[in-house]
């Protein structure tokens, strides 16, 4: 997943160098930024171990944030970002295909403190996020099948620390480590996109947790990083579909969702 991004990653790297300007600060600043994103997407679905789905994607979207500093270092943010691509599905049940549209899109709130200590400073932060994902994967399969359209979203507590390293007046170096909590957990598998299906599968899933790494460069104006994103969610509580005869009980299966990729931001503000 990442030998496509290599070119990217070089090219990128170099475009903040454009744009330096003299007494970067390291403590967190009133403003905010936006820039693009590039990165490889994968869901793998397991039952027991056993392989049941599978979905992969390139995915180019927006990304911004904004921050404003509060009273003694505090400083709230707020994090969107959009991005969408091609998938190919693979499904243990029902085969595969590809050429499928999926679009991510993601809202975060945060608090966090900055602390200073010589060259460095340490942010912690908790706060709100909400992530949903929509696989338009209408169509039929190598095997046959149709297989329906896909919405899962997640509500949940991030809980990270951002480090920031001073390389001098004009840059520094910002790593990210990030723990995820999931709160809820909602999968919509739309089976009405099905001749002969009346209702959708509708679940909650209630347990499970991510990870989040970024290594960025910074300047006044620019910044590049790479960044690694990860879920890992239990098996779904039991629900049901029908079509016009049976009704049906189903989960969805317990998955592990990883994105890994590069992004170039403009910063704008103080």
């Amino acid at each position: 997943m990442l030998k496509w991004t290599a070119p990217w990653l070089l090219a990128l790297a170099a475009l903040p160098t454009l744009a330096q300007a003299q007494g970067l600060p390291l403590k967190t600043v009133t403003g905010g930024d936006v820039g693009i994103q590039v990165f490889g997407h994968t869901f793998d679905a397991d039952r027991d171990g056993a392989f049941d789905m599978w979905l992969d994607s390139k995915k180019i979207g927006l990304a911004g944030s904004i921050a404003q500093v509060l009273e003694d270092d505090w400083h709230w943010g707020g994090e969107a970002r959009m991005a969408t691509g091609v998938t190919t599905f693979s499904s243990a049940a029902r085969g595969s295909n590809s050429g499928n549209a999926e679009t991510l899109t993601e809202f975060r709130l945060t608090l966090g403190r900055d602390f200073t200590a010589g060259q460095q400073v340490l942010a912690p932060y908790t706060g709100l996020g909400y992530r949903t994902v929509l696989s338009y994967l209408k169509g039929y399969t190598n095997a046959g099948y149709i297989s329906p359209t896909r919405n899962g979203n997640l509500v949940y507590l991030p809980i990270g620390v951002i480090h920031r390293y001073s390389l001098g007046s004009d840059a520094r170096l910002a790593t990210t480590l990030e723990y995820d909590h999931l709160l809820q957990g909602t999968q919509k598998t739309h089976y009405t996109d099905i001749v002969g299906y009346v209702s959708d599968l509708s679940v909650t899933q209630k347990k499970g947790k991510g990870a989040r790494l970024s290594v960025a460069y910074e300047t006044a104006r620019w910044s590049t990083s790479v960044f690694f994103h990860y879920w890992n969610i239990e098996e779904s509580e039991v629900g049901t579909y029908a079509n016009t005869t049976t009704v049906f009980s189903a989960t969805e299966a317990h998955n592990i969702s990883r994105e890994l990729g590069i992004q170039i931001r403009y910063r704008f503000g103080q």
